[in-house]
């Protein structure tokens, strides 16, 4: 069934959260791609899940990339349809490949851009909106609400957990929300 919003998983690491997902309906998947971050999958193991998953939109989460060379590797090996990064990042990139959100810390302000993210990622509601399409990061179904009263809130975005050993995960923090979101 679809969704009633936009919604992006991230940090996903494992093939059973990546189908999950994708069968419940979310747009947009994240997987780490820079060694030594947190929620890093190897190029092979990114592999793996991707065979498994069809449906959402994959997104390379780049925090942490220190130069081009490292990007042309995750466009590589990744094929991602969108990258996600911070502001850092961004400068530190330049002109990019492909669509991409950009995450903003909460409270600050949109600095000048060179290009238009597809999506921005905010932490919290804000009394003075963005003039983009933005996604709320939620850990709970009430903040879904509050986030579908700001006109500026395309969707939302949420983090995956890890398992808790091979092929057993909980899920009842995202069942929790995108049970909700889904249209009946």
């Amino acid at each position: 069934m679809p969704l009633k919003t936009v919604v992006k998983v991230g940090g996903i690491t494992s093939l059973s959260e990546a189908r999950y997902c994708a069968g419940m309906g979310v747009d947009l998947l994240g997987f780490g791609a820079i060694n030594g971050k947190a929620n890093y999958l190897s190029p092979a193991q990114f592999q793996e899940i991707r065979g498994w998953i069809a449906g959402p939109k994959i997104v390379a989460e780049i925090y942490g990339i220190e130069n081009q060379g490292q990007l042309e590797a995750i466009l590589t090996d990744y094929k991602p349809d969108y990258l996600e990064m911070g502001i850092a990042e961004l400068n530190v990139l330049g002109d990019l490949p492909l669509p991409f959100l950009l995450s903003i810390p909460a409270g600050s302000s949109l600095p000048p851009l060179r290009e238009q993210p597809s999506y921005l990622l905010l932490k919290e509601l804000t009394t003075d909106p963005y003039p983009l399409s933005c996604l709320l990061e939620v850990h709970s179904y009430e903040e879904v609400e509050r986030a579908s009263s700001a006109s500026y809130v395309t969707g939302i975005a949420m983090t995956g957990s890890p398992e808790i050993r091979p092929g057993l995960k909980e899920y009842d923090a995202l069942a929790d929300i995108l049970e909700q979101l889904e249209v009946e």
